[in-house]
């Protein structure tokens, strides 16, 4: 080969050296581990729980800082929801995540991370405040004064598993025999945005909502409404709140750093995190050293033992045996019992069930799907599931798409088909 085409080839391999590199210090989960970070893009998911229409505004200042503060890195911010960011953790998308802690508790159990700092919310009033918890209110003039009132009254929250948009609310209720599933009239969980919760209410088309702290206060100076319009219940849960509040207190969102994250980069990030106290004042919030969130498991152990406890049984004339394969606590004994039913054999007793291993041909259900899947064979609606498990209808219908891939079947029909020749 010529001098000139050894030149050229050596060129090519410095260009391809560096488009590699470029490449795989981008790629989602793996921009943290690269030894050149001058290349490294940071993916941080952050709760949008006021929906995606001030998410850039909102989240600009800290990613900015972030930028600044943590040299050779670049930071992206991405709106995440109660259920999409299970998603993004499962496909490694994310290296940290912002959340609520009752969420941050939820997603522990299948993906490790650890708590980097914990916010310190700023109030325009130069209050600084490290706890948050449930509005629980009503509008001027609706005759709901207490509580207690809310049966026959129609309630409206974000989630079952929203945690300062449901469960410390839930929990309040509880502490006076109230049980919000039950009780109430009619209860709807709208989603995010919050905002939308405080709206229905003012609008007379639900008496009571449930939202976190400080989201009634940053609507009024929004000058969205009015605060002489909104009657706070339970309002005096804790008088020196810099916001009305309902509840007791649990420590404000965790920033959090997903197992695998460079130990480089994450005490980085943690450092700037822990300097944002001494940063431009341009910062909505601060962070500060993270506190414990031992409150937050014990409420959501509480509330989990309570719905499994208050959760229907589901007998029927051809469902007790799909509902002892279902309900199992090994996750696999569904599909041995699905194995079992395409090779022509009885549905197997429950003991017979319980000795044998996971098929290894079948992909595993997960304890939710196998709750799902139980509940339609029962004959129940996407709604109907959603109340009996405590979870969004949008959760269920998630769900059951996984079911019909995993099973290789194209309709819930089918599924109870499954069911009733299983039982017979």
């Amino acid at each position: 080969m010529s001098q000139g085409g050894q030149k050229g080839m050596g060129a090519l391999h410095r260009w391809l050296l560096v488009a590699v590199t470029a490449i795989v210090a981008g790629m989602p989960g793996h921009g943290a581990a690269q030894d050149a970070p001058g290349w490294g893009v940071v993916n941080v998911g952050v709760l949008a729980h006021r929906g995606t229409s001030d998410f850039e505004a909102t989240w600009a200042p800290l990613r900015g800082y972030l930028d600044e503060a943590v040299p050779g890195w670049r930071f992206q911010f991405t709106p995440v929801t109660l259920v999409s960011a299970r998603g993004q953790l499962e496909t490694r998308n994310l290296d940290f995540l912002i959340t609520n802690p009752g969420h941050y508790i939820t997603l522990e159990r299948d993906f490790p991370m650890s708590v980097l700092a914990t916010r310190v919310r700023r109030t325009p009033s130069g209050e600084e405040t490290r706890a948050f918890g449930s509005v629980i209110f009503t509008a001027a003039g609706s005759g709901v004064q207490a509580l207690r009132d809310i049966e026959g009254r129609s309630v409206i929250a974000v989630d079952a598993a929203a945690f300062g948009g449901f469960q410390v609310a839930w929990d309040e209720f509880a502490k006076q025999g109230i049980d919000l599933f039950r009780d109430p009239a009619n209860l709807t969980f709208a989603g995010f945005p919050q905002d939308r919760i405080v709206t229905q209410v003012l609008a007379g088309r639900a008496d009571v909502g449930i939202v976190r702290s400080g989201l009634i206060e940053a609507m009024a100076r929004e000058g969205r409404i009015s605060l002489a319009d909104v009657v706070v219940l339970n309002a005096n849960a804790d008088y020196a709140h810099p916001d009305q509040l309902s509840t007791r207190l649990y420590p404000e969102w965790p920033f959090l750093a997903l197992a695998g994250i460079d130990p480089s980069l994450r005490n980085a990030v943690a450092r700037a995190l822990l300097a944002t106290s001494a940063a431009d004042a341009a910062l909505a919030d601060v962070w500060d050293a993270p506190v414990s969130y031992h409150a937050v498991r014990d409420l959501l152990a509480g509330y989990d033992a309570a719905r499994a406890g208050t959760r229907p049984a589901e007998p029927g004339p051809i469902r007790w045996a799909v509902l002892a394969a279902l309900l199992l606590p090994a996750l696999g004994a569904g599909l041995f019992w699905v194995r079992r039913l395409r090779s022509g054999r009885r549905a197997p007793e429950v003991s017979e069930v319980d000795l044998q291993p996971e098929p290894p041909d079948f992909p595993a259900l997960t304890r939710r799907e196998a709750e799902i899947l139980a509940q339609i064979c029962n004959g129940h609606s996407t709604k109907q599931i959603a109340q009996a498990l405590g979870i969004s209808p949008k959760t269920v219908e998630f769900h059951r798409s996984n079911l019909l891939r995993k099973f290789g079947v194209h309709s819930s029909l089918q599924l109870v088909k499954l069911a009733a020749e299983a039982a017979t």
